[in-house]
């Protein structure tokens, strides 16, 4: 029975990858005074900061290294500081730390916060040092309490307004978006990611984010269980990203793009955006929609 469930699930899942509901009458173009609008909206909401959202991947330091060159490029100092901050792995003191060793292998002056363990002075100073940012994997739902709680997500706003590079994999990922799309509800029967794609693990739920990104963002989008966020995404009320393992999106400059692994090179981020109608648009091949999905959601919805 649960062999016949995982198939059809698989028939649903494809079925909707391809020939998801486009909403009726949506207007699949832009005007060229939207073009403009929505380009420039793009480009002063990123104001001096910078974003990478690294779906997953990037597992060793010289895979890596490309992402660490493009913070401290987008800085322009010579050892400019990099703050390290482990809040969605529940500011774990036995964390490996790698990603802080490999920037400060690179240059960078390096430090580390605890969220749950400082004050909310400790917290806004250490943000205030920091010209590069990088949030952890793990519980985006203990992350972003942790953060309201303790006014990280002004205080990164603020950090990325000035000029901070923010970076971060996964929960890390979806922290600077308007929304996330994570796996901490209780646990339900859905489809997972490994053999035989049907199993018992937590419930994917929507949480409110920074809003830096004006979009809901899913990483792992490779993965089998996180392309049910196709079927999602197309529903919300603002546009999303689907980050691939192995891809990171960069907002810099008003310009979105796509740096991949060098282990995974066609490893991309797919757009969807329901009041325009589109769904599954590489963003590696079509980064000014994302500047135009970005702006419009800025213009239109305030973000």
């Amino acid at each position: 029975m649960k062999g016949l469930r995982t198939v059809v699930i698989a028939i649903a899942l494809l079925f909707g990858q391809l020939f998801g509901a486009i909403p009726r009458c949506a207007p699949i173009y832009y005007t060229k005074d939207e073009i403009v609008s929505f380009t420039e909206a793009a480009k002063d909401a990123c104001g001096k900061g910078m974003v990478i959202a690294i779906g997953g991947g990037f597992d060793y330091e010289d895979t890596f290294q490309p992402l660490i060159d493009r913070c401290i490029a987008h800085t322009g100092k010579e050892h400019p500081n990099m703050l390290y901050i482990p809040t969605a792995h529940y500011d774990d003191p036995n964390d490996s730390l790698e990603q802080m060793i490999w920037f400060g292998n690179s240059g960078c002056q390096t430090d580390v916060l605890f969220v749950s363990r400082s004050t909310e002075q400790e917290v806004r100073d250490k943000i205030a040092w920091a010209d590069i940012i990088y949030e952890t994997g793990g519980d985006l739902n203990y992350l972003m309490d942790q953060w309201n709680g303790k006014g990280v997500t002004d205080a990164v706003k603020q950090a990325f307004d000035r000029g901070a590079a923010l970076i971060g994999v996964s929960s890390g990922a979806m922290c600077w978006a308007e929304r996330g799309w994570d796996n901490f509800g209780e646990e339900v029967e859905r489809p997972i990611g490994t053999f035989p794609f049907y199993g018992v693990a937590g419930a994917y739920e929507f949480k409110d984010c920074t809003g830096i990104l004006p979009f809901c963002v899913s990483p792992h989008y490779d993965n089998f269980g996180w392309r049910m966020f196709a079927l999602e995404a197309m529903k919300l009320d603002i546009p999303s990203i689907g980050i691939e393992n192995g891809a990171a999106v960069v907002f810099e400059n008003g310009c979105y793009d796509i740096i991949s692994d060098v282990k995974t090179p066609l490893r991309t981020a797919f757009l969807f955006d329901p009041a325009r109608g589109l769904k599954l648009i590489d963003i590696r091949m079509n980064g000014k929609l994302a500047v135009l999905a970005d702006g419009d959601g800025r213009v239109n919805r305030g973000a």
